[in-house]
């Protein structure tokens, strides 16, 4: 699982939070709504993608973070290797809800930005590869979003390569951009 890969990853924040990273460090998000489950989130390559993040959530103070992190036991699904070893999690996964008679957690519509099925499948996946001497410690994926640049287009205006970073020390350096 050891990718060894090193990336650029951009944090859009308020003013007041990067602030506080940048003298305190990160601090993983662990909302159940969390696409990737648990993690520092980043937007790999794209500082005007995290730019627009930041000036949506934080309009009054946006601030974008640039990170360099190393790509390390990384759940990379760029790579299709991935795909059947989650899809047989998945059955675990499934098989845990029905059997303790309880629903799956419920994927809202991609507009809402919900994602409680993803959220829960993920921190499941990561704690099971994990349990299996095989640490997790971040996850990256391609995120579908936005509007077709034109009718019947298959790419998207807001799409963008996403990471998760479960663990902290895979964040080597990182400091506040212009933006």
């Amino acid at each position: 699982m050891n990718n060894s890969i090193e990336v650029h990853g951009y944090h859009g924040t308020s003013q007041t939070k990067a602030t506080s990273i940048l003298k305190n460090g990160f601090l993983a998000s662990d909302n159940d709504y969390d696409w990737l489950g648990t993690g520092i989130y980043f937007f790999q390559d794209a500082p005007m993608r995290a730019k627009q993040w930041a000036i949506e959530q934080h309009p009054n103070e946006p601030a974008v973070i640039c990170a360099r992190i190393q790509l390390d036991n990384c759940i990379d699904l760029f790579d299709v290797k991935w795909f059947p070893i989650l899809k047989n999690i998945y059955n675990l996964f499934s098989d845990r809800y029905r059997s303790a008679n309880r629903p799956l957690p419920k994927q809202n519509p991609l507009r809402s930005k919900a994602h409680r099925l993803d959220c829960a499948f993920f921190n499941f996946a990561s704690q099971l590869i994990s349990d299996d001497e095989q640490t997790v410690e971040c996850i990256r994926s391609v995120f579908v979003e936005g509007e077709s640049i034109f009718p019947d287009s298959a790419i998207f205006d807001l799409a963008h390569a996403q990471i998760a970073v479960k663990n902290p020390a895979l964040i080597t350096e990182y400091y506040l951009i212009e933006i």
